[in-house]
Protein backbone atom coordinates (compact mmCIF):
# COMPACT_ATOMS: atom_id res chain seq x y z
CA UNK A 1 0.00 0.00 0.00
CA UNK A 2 0.92 3.66 -0.22
CA UNK A 3 2.90 3.21 -3.41
CA UNK A 4 2.86 6.90 -4.28
CA UNK A 5 4.36 8.16 -1.05
CA UNK A 6 7.84 6.96 -1.98
CA UNK A 7 7.82 8.87 -5.27
CA UNK A 8 7.99 12.32 -3.59
CA UNK A 9 5.35 13.76 -5.97
CA UNK A 10 7.27 12.62 -9.07
CA UNK A 11 5.40 11.15 -11.99
CA UNK A 12 6.47 7.90 -13.52
CA UNK A 13 5.86 8.39 -17.22
CA UNK A 14 6.49 4.79 -18.17
CA UNK A 15 3.71 3.68 -15.77
CA UNK A 16 1.51 6.71 -16.49
CA UNK A 17 0.60 6.99 -12.82
CA UNK A 18 1.11 9.77 -10.33
CA UNK A 19 0.91 9.96 -6.55
CA UNK A 20 -2.76 10.87 -6.44
CA UNK A 21 -3.82 7.82 -8.40
CA UNK A 22 -1.74 5.51 -6.15
CA UNK A 23 -3.22 7.18 -3.06
CA UNK A 24 -6.80 6.89 -4.32
CA UNK A 25 -6.29 3.20 -5.15
CA UNK A 26 -4.91 2.58 -1.67
CA UNK A 27 -7.76 4.45 0.02
CA UNK A 28 -10.31 2.55 -2.07
CA UNK A 29 -8.75 -0.77 -1.03
CA UNK A 30 -8.81 0.29 2.63
CA UNK A 31 -12.45 1.34 2.32
CA UNK A 32 -13.44 -2.03 0.83
CA UNK A 33 -11.57 -3.90 3.55
CA UNK A 34 -13.33 -1.91 6.27
CA UNK A 35 -16.73 -2.47 4.65
CA UNK A 36 -16.17 -6.23 4.56
CA UNK A 37 -15.00 -6.22 8.18
CA UNK A 38 -18.05 -4.23 9.37
CA UNK A 39 -20.41 -6.46 7.40
CA UNK A 40 -18.86 -9.52 9.04
CA UNK A 41 -19.29 -8.03 12.54
CA UNK A 42 -22.98 -7.19 12.25
CA UNK A 43 -25.24 -9.35 14.38
CA UNK A 44 -28.29 -11.09 13.00
CA UNK A 45 -29.80 -12.61 16.13
CA UNK A 46 -30.55 -10.73 19.36
CA UNK A 47 -29.71 -13.73 21.56
CA UNK A 48 -26.37 -14.03 19.81
CA UNK A 49 -25.79 -10.32 20.44
CA UNK A 50 -26.41 -10.73 24.17
CA UNK A 51 -23.97 -13.63 24.47
CA UNK A 52 -21.25 -11.76 22.57
CA UNK A 53 -21.67 -8.67 24.74
CA UNK A 54 -21.46 -10.77 27.90
CA UNK A 55 -18.32 -12.51 26.62
CA UNK A 56 -16.69 -9.17 25.79
CA UNK A 57 -17.22 -7.85 29.32
CA UNK A 58 -15.77 -10.95 30.95
CA UNK A 59 -12.33 -10.21 32.41
CA UNK A 60 -9.68 -12.80 31.85
CA UNK A 61 -6.55 -13.37 33.89
CA UNK A 62 -3.67 -12.82 31.48
CA UNK A 63 -0.12 -14.06 31.90
CA UNK A 64 1.32 -10.57 32.43
CA UNK A 65 -1.22 -9.89 35.17
CA UNK A 66 -0.38 -13.14 36.94
CA UNK A 67 3.33 -12.34 36.76
CA UNK A 68 2.66 -8.85 38.10
CA UNK A 69 0.63 -10.22 41.01
CA UNK A 70 3.26 -12.80 41.90
CA UNK A 71 6.36 -10.71 41.34
CA UNK A 72 5.27 -7.22 42.26
CA UNK A 73 2.48 -7.92 44.70
CA UNK A 74 3.56 -10.93 46.71
CA UNK A 75 7.34 -10.57 46.43
CA UNK A 76 7.16 -6.83 47.04
CA UNK A 77 4.98 -7.24 50.12
CA UNK A 78 7.26 -9.93 51.54
CA UNK A 79 10.35 -7.83 50.88
CA UNK A 80 8.75 -4.79 52.53
CA UNK A 81 7.66 -6.74 55.62
CA UNK A 82 11.06 -8.45 55.90
CA UNK A 83 12.79 -5.08 55.56
CA UNK A 84 10.66 -3.57 58.31
CA UNK A 85 11.30 -6.61 60.55
CA UNK A 86 15.07 -6.39 59.97
CA UNK A 87 15.09 -2.66 60.73
CA UNK A 88 13.27 -3.33 64.00
CA UNK A 89 15.78 -6.08 64.85
CA UNK A 90 18.72 -3.73 64.22
CA UNK A 91 20.10 -4.98 60.87
CA UNK A 92 19.87 -1.62 59.14
CA UNK A 93 21.90 -2.33 55.96
CA UNK A 94 19.84 -5.26 54.69
CA UNK A 95 16.62 -3.97 56.25
CA UNK A 96 16.74 -0.60 54.53
CA UNK A 97 17.60 -2.16 51.16
CA UNK A 98 14.75 -4.67 51.41
CA UNK A 99 12.40 -1.93 52.58
CA UNK A 100 13.24 0.26 49.57
CA UNK A 101 12.90 -2.64 47.11
CA UNK A 102 9.65 -3.79 48.70
CA UNK A 103 8.19 -0.29 48.69
CA UNK A 104 9.15 0.16 45.04
CA UNK A 105 7.57 -3.15 44.04
CA UNK A 106 4.36 -2.47 45.96
CA UNK A 107 4.03 1.01 44.43
CA UNK A 108 4.68 -0.45 40.96
CA UNK A 109 2.00 -3.09 41.56
CA UNK A 110 -0.56 -0.52 42.71
CA UNK A 111 0.13 1.70 39.70
CA UNK A 112 0.00 -1.28 37.34
CA UNK A 113 -3.42 -2.31 38.64
CA UNK A 114 -4.74 1.25 38.60
CA UNK A 115 -3.64 2.19 35.06
CA UNK A 116 -4.07 -1.21 33.42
Amino acid sequence: MAHGIETDNKRYKHLRRDDEKWLFEDLYAIKNTIRKYIARLQYHDENETDTRVKQAHKKTMTIDRMIAIILLGIFGSLALLTGIFLIIKGNYVVGVMLGVFGTTFVIAFVLYEKYR
